[in-house]
């Protein structure tokens, strides 16, 4: 058994060599051709209003999510436009994703205008040489200062974990969260079937596990489940880079494809992949939690 670990270890250790190369080049050329995005957050009071501004008409598309019942737009007629203004009758969280372009080069001020003096801040300048940008903009109104006198906060811990959690799944694409809830339902209800076969299997032999031994199993279902994940992210955002490099050069065709390339996705996997690991290296190590090899 030992051996055949080895062996799988080292498969994946090639395979890796072998695609790392053929990787870094599709990622550099994905990164040349994907659109800037930049990410910006900006927290004003109700009443206010974040006004987003160019100096030419590169304002081509719009995107405002949240409570649309109880926000002002000021708008422009057509697009593409030069301005756009957002303010809220009460406080929210509103995502608002702009797209950029232009052939010639271009500024975009982001900034927020105070309702009582008309004074202007938290201001932001972006200048692009040509081309197209994305900026993405999560807004937070605030209860006035008014308002905020006449009401009690009650904020709890609860509250900030839920928020903190709902800022970091948004930091993921819809598909790799589509993938994480299937592996996940498959591994829990696969590795809760296998768990409760090895304790009856130790069961019948006078050998019973004990807690200790149960999560330790667990923990061993949660390594694999990060491994698998890992291996499918890799697999799919490869194959991606791997299909438009080959379309490019081979056959000298340009796709414009939803770039799946996200730094921020395979550093989150291998960094789980790494934590699991030590967490059950240590536990089998220092504990001798290991129900399965004792035998």
């Amino acid at each position: 058994m030992p051996s055949h670990h080895n062996y799988a270890r080292l498969s994946l250790l090639i395979i890796l060599i072998l695609t790392l190369p053929l990787f870094l080049v599709g990622a550099q050329m994905a990164s040349a051709d994907q659109t800037p995005v930049r990410t910006e957050a900006v927290e004003l009071n109700v009443g206010d209003s974040l006004v987003l501004q160019s100096n030419r008409l590169s304002i081509q598309q719009v995107l405002l999510q949240g409570n649309l019942s109880a926000a002002s737009v000021e708008r422009p007629s057509q697009y593409p436009a030069s301005y756009f203004q957002l303010n809220a009758s009460t406080p929210g969280t509103y995502q608002l994703d702009v797209i950029f372009n232009q052939s010639t080069e271009y500024n975009v001020n982001l900034y927020v205008r105070q309702n009582t003096t008309n004074a202007i801040e938290n201001s932001t300048a972006f200048y692009v040489s040509g081309g197209s940008l994305e900026l993405d903009v999560t807004v937070f109104f605030n209860p006035s200062p008014t308002q905020a006198l006449a009401q009690v906060p009650s904020a709890s811990a609860w509250d900030d974990f839920a928020n903190w959690m709902g800022n970091f799944g948004q930091a993921f694409p819809t598909w790799v969260k589509a993938l994480y809830l299937l592996l996940g339902l498959q591994f829990v209800f696969v590795g809760g079937l296998w768990i409760r076969r090895e304790s009856a299997r130790k069961e019948a032999s006078s050998q019973p596990m004990d807690a200790g031994n149960k999560a330790y199993l667990w923990i061993d279902v949660i390594y694999k489940f990060f491994v698998v994940s890992f291996v499918a992210i890799v697999a799919i955002m490869g194959g991606e880079l791997i299909l438009l490099f080959v379309l490019r050069f081979m056959f000298l065709v340009s796709l414009n494809l939803l770039s799946l390339w996200d730094l921020f996705v395979v550093g989150f996997a291998a960094g789980a992949v790494i934590m699991i690991y030590l967490i059950r290296f240590t536990l089998a190590k220092a504990f001798d939690l290991n129900p399965i090899e004792d035998e």
